[in-house]
């Protein structure tokens, strides 16, 4: 088989083929998607290596529809790469293609088109609301240089709050950053409501997503963001392969006899942690046998240990749940929450 590796950037691409007799040619195409596809349709059914970035989604679809194979390959792991002592993208290109041969790549999991679509969705209904948090923070930071508080509730951001704040007389140009925030944050609020809507009708009822809100802490948005994000839960062997794909377990340091335990790596995907985290934030203030839990080791480690522990322990329960489709209850009478 013909292998092909692509050193992707955002206006060319150096692509190095390798053919079974073992000759490289280099060829260098501007990213035009007729250019590219009329070099790949020359070329028989091959693996194509292709460094993981921000742009690939194009390029995996392109290759897809023409019958060849990609396969992304893991940036941070692909050492021979890094630490080349000559390097440019011929020679990038032809070391992914080398590696691709030998079976030594290592490779990064590309979801369906469908899901690919699905994440995008979910991923711009977070974004939305980064954006309303940092707007928020901005009108907060704008009253607190004025020393200013609310006098009819505790908080600024409630019905009687924002009435409050509309009313305060604060000169011309404060007056302005007012309206133009309160302007944003009433756009914010309508686009993530139709978003909401838009994941409602589309993943409500998918039976994983109805079996991961049983669990405390878990609601439709975040069980929906799992199940996307996530894609195929067969990949992972195991509940402890899960964690360390969210970046939830230790970093481990051994040398002979000694081994030292640090703080959780932080590695794979951001966005699953940070969803993790925020439901066992919920998770801790709910009833139950997780905030039980939670509870118990606060006392030993401190609130952040605890809930970082406790998102940890609701990943092995989303695994569990997932795999052997079961709901909460079931997770509970099985095994109980475990450390």
């Amino acid at each position: 088989m013909v292998h092909v590796g692509v050193d992707l950037h955002k206006q060319v691409s150096q692509v190095a083929v390798l053919t079974e007799e073992g000759e490289i040619t280099q060829t260098r195409l501007e990213n035009d998607p007729k250019e590219v596809e009329g070099f790949f349709r020359k070329i028989p059914p091959a693996k194509v290596a292709i460094e993981a970035s921000g742009t690939w989604w194009w390029l995996v679809d392109l290759l897809e529809d023409l019958g060849h194979q990609p396969v992304l390959s893991h940036p941070k792991q692909t050492k021979a790469i890094a630490s080349a002592r000559l390097k440019n993208d011929k020679v990038d290109a032809e070391r992914l293609a080398l590696l691709l041969r030998g079976d030594l790549l290592p490779t990064v999991w590309i979801p369906r088109r469908e899901i690919r679509e699905a994440r995008e969705l979910v991923r711009h209904r977070v974004h939305l609301i980064w954006m309303r948090t940092r707007i928020k923070n901005h009108l907060h930071a704008l009253l607190a240089r004025r020393n200013l508080r609310p006098s009819s509730y505790e908080r600024w951001m409630t019905q009687r709050g924002l009435k409050e704040l509309r009313g305060l007389d604060l000169g011309s140009i404060p007056c302005r950053i007012r309206q133009d925030c309160l302007h944003g944050l009433q756009v914010l609020d309508e686009q993530i409501e139709q978003l909401e809507n838009e994941l409602d009708r589309r993943w409500a009822a998918d039976p994983r997503v109805r079996r991961l809100v049983t669990v405390p802490g878990i609601g439709a948005f975040i069980a929906t963001l799992l199940v996307v994000e996530l894609g195929e839960i067969d990949r992972f062997p195991t509940a402890k392969h899960l964690a360390s794909y969210v970046g939830l377990t230790p970093r481990i340091r051994a040398s002979a006899n000694r081994l030292r335990e640090g703080h959780i790596s932080k590695e794979g995907n951001r966005l699953v942690r940070w969803a993790l985290i925020v439901a066992a934030t919920t998770a801790a203030r709910c009833r139950g046998p997780l905030r039980a839990w939670y509870g118990v080791l606060a006392k030993r480690r401190g609130k952040k240990i605890a809930r970082v522990a406790l998102a940890r322990r609701m990943t092995e329960i989303v695994y569990q749940i997932w795999k052997e489709k079961i709901d909460f209850i079931d997770v509970l009478r099985r095994s109980g929450v475990r450390g």
